[in-house]
């Protein structure tokens, strides 16, 4: 019930009528554009403002902005049909905060022990440098930390 007092004392006061009127306009426009993107792209995709007939559309990602813009003027055209005055699309790409996460709780790739051996032969013939002290840090870093059971040796099938 608070909520509704909060709504109603925001709708009463007078100084607050063109925020709330902002804000009830671009909910109906995501609305109708949530109707109108595939469920895929839905989750992707929100709309952050409209003004002066330009709607603007955030993109989680870059294949997701491309995505929108290819459907813009349909977009464009199927809002207009609904009583919306939208003359152009706007896609921005900003990714969503719950969604930068994902990407951390992925295991860094491992090295291949083909590739570890490279490494370490590597490190053996650089002369003394940054280079060479960063590298032997990773080398040091990868054997401290303990194998995942994927990258683990099989037996050789050669």
């Amino acid at each position: 019930m608070p909520a509704l007092k909060l709504d109603r004392y925001l709708s009463a006061e007078g100084g607050f009528q063109p925020v709330i009127a902002k804000a009830r306009e671009i909910d109906a426009l995501s609305k109708l554009c949530s109707a109108f993107w595939p469920p895929e792209l839905a989750r992707l995709a929100r709309v952050a403002n409209y003004k002066e007939g330009t709607l603007v559309i955030l993109a989680a990602n870059g294949p997701a902005a491309a995505k929108l813009k290819l459907l813009g003027d349909s977009l464009s055209e199927y809002l207009s049909k609904q009583g919306a005055k939208v003359n152009s699309v706007s896609v921005r790409v900003q990714p969503n905060p719950g969604q930068a996460g994902d990407a951390q709780t992925q295991p860094p790739p491992a090295l291949t022990a083909g590739g570890l051996r490279e490494l370490h032969g590597l490190h053996a013939r650089l002369e003394d440098s940054p280079f060479r002290k960063a590298l032997k840090i990773l080398l040091d870093r990868h054997e401290a930390t303990p194998e995942p059971a994927s990258a683990r040796k099989t037996p050789n099938r050669e």
